[in-house]
């Protein structure tokens, strides 16, 4: 059957069109089925799952994800749906014109028939081929014997290979006069995929292009919004670029604020300006006018992460990795979840899937070597850090060698690796680089004003984040800790207060309220944390040879709780 571009086979499971060749399962071609069925008619959500799966089995999520698979099968496009069409908070509706004649399929690809063709062309069928040329005025416009006349050009074997050549241009996706929606579908993959090289320039070079024919083009300001705020996140730390998001992304929702795009650009500044309410209510709307969105999705996810809300940030994931089962974004904040739920051996399975769905990504390469030193495997996290820096220098991976170099007692190589994170471009505005390289230079004797130098920019940057995010416990921890290293501890105990440890906090910021205490002479509080971090999963080797604390481990009550909750 045909069904607009493409071939659907129901009975061997196979769908062919311009988005390539796709086996689907049974039960996803059961859902297409019974929207080609009800062509042009609204089939319910409800109604589907009834006829596929059976009454009362509420696959809700499986119905997402076969419609998913589906679109992607057919080479529908968000944003431009040509078969199946969203009914918000109903179903569906299968829009695409019918047809039950199978047509042949050629036997060749159709770049081997346009290459046939042309060799038809220019076979000696002619018997003087005439090349190209121009005609000027002193040249006889009598017709040359020896050649074909201009009645007689258009031969069986030219005019099979100009229709061909057209075909061919017209399917090929990387025609030069592509459209402003095509030039977007590919600026919003280079989204996607942003830790593929030049991924996030070359996004915004496409979206600033756009916007140069067409100012007013809502998904273009849009898309070059979220590839800002890539750009902050993975690229350069400067808060200037999430203000230039901010208004490319209020601009885009001024245009067309029915434009779920607009909406997921808006939420996602919200949530980098810590305004989370906001963030979910535009989320929400964005999944009504386009749901199961994977960059909605994504905001989600990260939202509901900066929030503690962990039980929601599960539940996102298991549903965003069933409609996305090849994503390593997904896969790799899956792996983060469950190292703050301290199953490091889960997290490093997590991780290491995300590597194999793309190696490039430095995250995920980082990720796998902290899941591993925090199995007490550091050697192997630095060999796996060794492994991703082969592939793709980078700051973060950098940083993460100077972290285990430092826990290992380099601390002079651990201050020359920092320093080359600083060194890669944009990285001078991220606090954790600066903080981490004052750490290290805080043990080596000749550099202690370094230190404090690199805990003043680190403050500082640290600073412009609490401004939009005031209350957040890991920035007020962080700050403490820097303080109290800098020797300003009136300022450490201002921040240490706004921090409330309870069931909530991860281990991670029990230690920070070990050594900060530590700092402080406040020994019984360092050691009150030090429970609560063992009992939480916190690594006893970084405990055993952290330098912050070589007093403490004189103390007796520190043998007793190791002895006791730290084997």
């Amino acid at each position: 059957m045909r069904v607009g571009l493409a071939t659907v086979d129901f009975e061997a499971l196979f769908i062919e069109g311009p988005a390539g060749q796709y086996s689907v399962e049974a039960k996803v071609m059961d859902v297409l089925r019974v929207l080609v069925d009800n062509a042009d008619q609204v089939v319910l959500r409800e109604n589907l799952i009834d006829q596929v799966w059976g009454v009362g089995y509420g696959g809700d999520e499986r119905l997402s994800r076969a419609i998913s698979l589906i679109r992607k099968s057919l080479g529908d496009t968000r944003g431009n749906h040509c078969y199946i069409q969203t009914i918000p908070r109903r179903g569906y509706k299968f829009i695409a014109k019918i047809d039950p004649v199978v047509e042949e399929v050629p036997e060749k690809p159709i770049e081997q028939s346009v290459e046939k063709a042309v060799k038809q062309i220019s076979s000696p069928v002619i018997e003087n081929p005439v090349a190209i040329e121009a005609v000027s005025s002193t040249q006889s416009s009598k017709p040359n014997p020896k050649q074909p006349s201009g009645k007689n050009w258009r031969t069986p074997a030219m005019v099979v290979a100009l229709l061909l050549i057209s075909a061919f241009i017209w399917m090929n996706p990387f025609k030069q006069n592509a459209s402003p929606q095509y030039r977007v579908e590919t600026g919003l993959e280079h989204v996607k995929n942003f830790t593929q090289k030049d991924a996030i320039p070359n996004a915004q070079e496409i979206f600033s292009g756009i916007l140069a024919d067409d100012p007013d083009h809502a998904a273009a300001r849009a898309g070059l919004a979220l590839s800002l705020i890539r750009e902050y996140t993975h690229l350069e730390r400067d808060p200037a670029l999430l203000r230039r998001a901010k208004s490319s992304a209020e601009a885009s929702l001024r245009i067309d604020n029915h434009l779920a795009l607009a909406n997921i650009s808006v939420g996602w500044s919200a949530e980098f300006e810590g305004d989370f309410e906001k963030a979910h209510q535009l989320y929400d709307r964005a999944d009504i006018l386009d749901p199961e969105n994977e960059l909605t999705l994504e905001g989600q996810i990260r939202t509901y992460n900066k929030q503690g809300r962990y039980s929601e940030v599960r539940q996102s994931l298991d549903r965003a990795l069933l409609l996305y089962p090849e994503s390593a974004l997904f896969h790799l904040y899956y792996g983060e979840l469950l190292t703050k739920e301290n199953s490091f051996v889960k997290a490093e399975a997590m991780f290491r899937k995300a590597i194999s769905l793309s190696n490039e990504n430095t995250r995920a390469y980082a990720q796998l070597a902290q899941s591993l030193h925090l199995q007490d495997k550091t050697s192997d996290g630095i060999q796996v850090l060794q492994d991703g820096l082969e592939l793709n220098e980078s700051a973060l991976l950098y940083n993460n060698l100077g972290t285990y170099l430092f826990f290992q007692g380099q601390y002079t190589m651990a201050a020359q690796a920092f320093e080359r994170t600083l060194k890669f471009k944009g990285n001078s505005h991220n606090y954790l680089y600066w903080a981490n390289m004052a750490d290290a230079a805080r043990q080596v004797p000749s550099q202690k004003t370094k230190a404090n130098d690199a805990y003043d920019r680190a403050l500082q940057l640290l600073g412009e984040e609490l401004k939009s995010n005031p209350k957040h416990p890991i920035l007020n921890s962080r700050a403490a800790l820097y303080y109290a290293k800098r020797g300003h501890y009136q300022k450490s105990r201002q921040f240490l207060s706004r921090v409330s440890f309870d069931q909530k906090s991860s281990a991670t910021e029990y230690y920070r309220g070990v050594v900060t205490y530590e700092i402080l002479a406040e020994r019984e509080q360092a050691l009150n944390m030090l429970k609560k971090a063992l009992l939480a999963g916190y690594p006893l080797t970084e405990i055993k040879n952290d330098p912050e604390l070589d007093n403490l481990r004189q103390d007796t009550e520190y043998h007793r709780i190791i002895t006791t909750q730290g084997q």
